[in-house]
């Protein structure tokens, strides 16, 4: 279950060009939108929301006390833009959640342990997947899922239908679909040898066709 972090906000008037200025006065422009809820334009003051993120995962429930609004806000941050350059938030998507609610979210797969033959050089350890899509309530999300590879030997293999995940927690993704594997060195090699020519093949063969269309 994910912690629950408080934030402020307040009802944002700036649009458009206005937007530039309420980012130097300090405050990031944001908005809230869901399912059952108007999409409502708000603003949060650039160090708070800065130092909430950098706790709040993007499945960790976020409490949004909105200004002038009787009750707070349930929301999950959906998406952050910044700037390229020096990086700082410029907007931030806020995802509305009711908690008696299902929804939908992408969690990463992080592997713990080293299998004994990728210890000694015989096999290869490939993760096939880096994230999975569950289902749950907003207040059973999780961030990650764990996987101990420690025991897996060469030619083992785990798929979704074998990754265990807490209570109220459903997988979406196919329950066959490879999420990690344990693979020879020597077949691992050959699989890349196989594919390099392939690449090239179509390389060449698009040179070779761009020099034909200069000579005619």
């Amino acid at each position: 279950m994910s912690d629950n972090i408080e934030l402020r906000a307040e009802i944002r008037a700036a649009v458009g060009s206005g937007v530039n200025a309420l980012r130097r006065s300090g405050k990031v422009p944001a908005i809230v939108y869901g399912r059952n809820v108007a999409n409502i334009p708000i603003q949060l003051d650039a160090r708070e929301v800065t130092n909430t993120l950098r706790k709040a995962g993007r499945n960790t429930l976020i409490t949004l006390h909105i200004a002038g609004k009787d009750a707070p806000q349930m929301v999950l941050t959906r998406e952050v833009q910044r700037d390229p350059i020096r990086r700082t938030i410029q907007h931030i998507d806020f995802y509305a959640v009711s908690l008696t609610e299902k929804i939908t979210a992408s969690i990463r797969v992080v592997l713990e342990g080293e299998p004994e033959d990728v210890k000694s050089g015989v096999g290869v350890l490939l993760q096939e997947r880096d994230t999975l899509e569950i289902e749950c309530l907003p207040s059973d999300l999780i961030e990650a899922v764990t996987i101990d590879v420690s025991r897996m030997k060469v030619d083992d293999v785990v798929r979704v239908k074998d990754v265990i995940v807490p209570p109220g927690i459903t997988l979406l993704d196919d329950p066959e679909d490879e999420v990690v594997r344990v693979t020879r060195f020597v077949e691992a090699k050959e699989e890349e040898a196989a594919a390099e020519p392939a690449e090239v093949e179509v390389i060449e063969k698009g040179k070779k066709e761009e020099a034909e269309g200069e000579e005619e």
